[in-house]
């Protein structure tokens, strides 16, 4: 997976990271501008590792800034086009300067939101986990409902995690996968055509049970119904297929390795 890099004293001064340890995706104060443009500005989703590697993530826009030895400077890559799922597109070398890397033809910043703002995103955010697939590059993704819309009859998609935080919504509950908010639903197949597609339908439907091997936080596994179907995502393998990919239910490969699995996180 593709992550951003910093100095982790930059994400402590930022007020972004306590620790060394790992942060989970959060809400921040972000700004990404690109050759005078501003692309993200406001809230976002921003995540760290433990050496200080982080990125940023907007509704249709991201950003990954990597810190070269010395901590001096960084390079910096973007999605640069809107819903495009890979950070392709170089913006070529940054300082730090507080809280922002900037260079010739970029400034990504991330802030920690305080008092007032603070409070407001932890009561907005759902209580669930957000779902993305162990795939390279794939970690700034999540699974969410397409259009926002999280209501009955509405598809799942992979797209952009949204800077809000609202992927958030899937609960595991036995064999169900519940969708926080929204009381009653829960992830299932719609099939219309030769296509079956995960999607919202009213918890205890046909097509509502699922099972997963799950034996850790931060393991992947696949997604499987009670008839061996299984999540995959046709697109994933199209570096030039742009944000929102289906999910199509499809029986799953005989060969484990072979599957594609999914992460389940929280936030």
């Amino acid at each position: 997976m593709k992550y951003l890099i910093a100095s982790a004293g930059a994400l402590i001064l930022a007020g972004l990271v306590s620790s060394p340890a790992l942060a989970a995706m959060k809400p921040a104060s972000c700004t990404l501008t690109v050759k005078g443009k501003t692309y993200i500005e406001g809230e976002c989703q921003f995540e760290a590792d433990p050496d200080g590697s982080f990125r940023i993530s907007g509704k249709d826009y991201f950003a990954y800034v990597n810190v070269n030895p010395g901590g001096k400077t960084a390079d910096a890559s973007w999605n640069g086009v809107s819903k495009a799922s890979h950070a392709h597109e170089m913006l070529g070398a940054l300082t730090r300067k507080g809280a922002c890397w900037e260079g010739a033809d970029a400034k990504i910043c991330a802030r920690a939101l305080t008092g007032a703002k603070a409070a407001a995103a932890t009561a907005a955010k759902p209580k669930g986990e957000m779902i993305y697939p162990d795939f390279p590059g794939a970690s700034q993704s999540c699974v969410i409902a397409r259009g926002g819309k999280w209501g009955e009859g509405t598809q799942l998609v992979l797209d952009n995690c949204p800077g809000d935080g609202s992927s958030n919504r899937f609960v595991r509950a036995g064999d169900a996968i519940q969708v926080d908010k929204v009381e009653g639903q829960c992830v299932g197949v719609a099939r219309s055509g030769a296509k079956a597609l995960a999607s919202i339908q009213k918890c205890g439907d046909a097509g509502t049970k699922w099972t997963s091997s799950f034996k850790s936080a931060g393991e992947a596994a696949a997604i499987r119904s009670a008839d061996n179907e299984c999540w995959t995502i046709p697109k994933l393998a199209d570096e030039k297929a742009k944000f929102p990919f289906e999910i199509v239910v499809a029986p799953c490969d005989p060969k484990p390795d072979k599957q594609l699995k999914m992460f389940f996180e929280k936030s």
